[in-house]
């Protein structure tokens, strides 16, 4: 198993790098992203005091990132919002016993928080709609697709040349702090291999879902749903109680594979994932929060 950690070719700046900030009443960890242009916050310490959320926004200014997110039990999503974060989605089990509240934040010019506009609500609501009726005509059985594990170097070769490509969805970089990743690659007979990686922690008993690229053609979702599913399967072996992902808010091809894949909308992320955009170049666009519940902490399946 790879650890999640990746460093920027040529480049003396890591890709993912942990920066601190601690005071007598702080301890904050900030997971920066610069692939992607995402921070994670984690948070040490209770309550959210004003300089932690300057802290936050002045690391996020200074490196161009535009979205923040912490996941917080229920109890601290209060004194988040009131420093300017919004209430986006749940995670249920993220803790094992318990579910994790994820508040973000877009850092702009305006301090006021950014919630997801009506008509990112309206299109996500059109494309989970449709990714439910889709979802109806996959077959329990996809004798049709295979997925199996794959060599984290070979992946990560692939990995490195989509994005070359400027094609890449996910970077398949750390989320969490000492977090062990698996790869899987699940193909059509007919159709190109993609590449769905899970990041998981053994403590926590949560795992992120991510995938290489956006499906293409219904052989690509097929594929990814065959793999969601495989994946899924190995997590909940391993005793790991919850699966998240996040997608963009208008992939219809996604959405039925994640629903086929036993997935629910939990939430909804304004500018919360980067997509490949004109010349190569990314952009920002509001998420959709997927999230599966594998099993109960005793073990039984949920």
């Amino acid at each position: 198993m790879a650890k999640a950690a990746a460093r920027s070719e040529g480049s003396a700046l890591p890709i993912v790098e942990e920066l601190h900030f601690k005071s007598e009443s702080a301890f904050l960890c900030l997971l920066l992203n610069r692939r992607i242009g995402f921070i994670r916050v984690i948070d040490f310490r209770s309550g959210a005091l004003p300089a932690k959320r300057l802290f936050i926004q002045n690391v996020a200014r200074r490196e161009g990132v535009e979205k923040v997110i912490l996941l917080v039990e229920k109890d601290e999503v209060s004194s988040w919002t009131r420093v300017g974060f919004v209430r986006e989605g749940t995670i249920p089990g993220f803790y094992k016993r318990s579910d994790g509240h994820l508040v973000g934040c877009v850092i702009g010019e305006k301090t006021a928080s950014v919630e997801v506009s009506e008509e990112g609500q309206r299109t996500a609501e059109r494309t989970v709609n449709a990714g439910k009726k889709n979802a109806r005509e996959v077959p329990d059985e996809l004798t049709m697709v295979s997925a199996s594990f794959a060599d984290d170097e070979d992946v990560l070769k692939v990995r490195d040349e989509v994005w070359r490509k400027g094609q890449g969805l996910s970077g398949f970089d750390a989320f969490g702090r000492d977090a062990q990743r698996c790869f899987v690659e699940a193909t059509t007979k007919k159709g190109r291999p993609n590449y769905i990686s899970g990041e998981f922690q053994d403590c926590f008993g949560h795992s992120l879902i991510e995938v290489l690229r956006a499906p293409t053609d219904d052989l690509d979702v097929l594929a990814l749903t065959g793999g969601f599913r495989f994946l899924c399967d190995d997590l909940k072996e391993r005793g790991i109680v919850s699966a998240f992902a996040l997608a963009p808010v208008d992939d219809i091809g996604l959405a039925t594979a994640y629903v086929a894949a036993g997935f629910r909308k939990t939430g909804l992320l304004a500018n919360g994932i980067q997509v490949p955009g004109a010349k190569g170049q990314h952009e920002r666009r509001d998420a959709i929060l997927w999230t599966r519940k594998l099993a109960n902490p005793g073990g039984e399946e949920e």
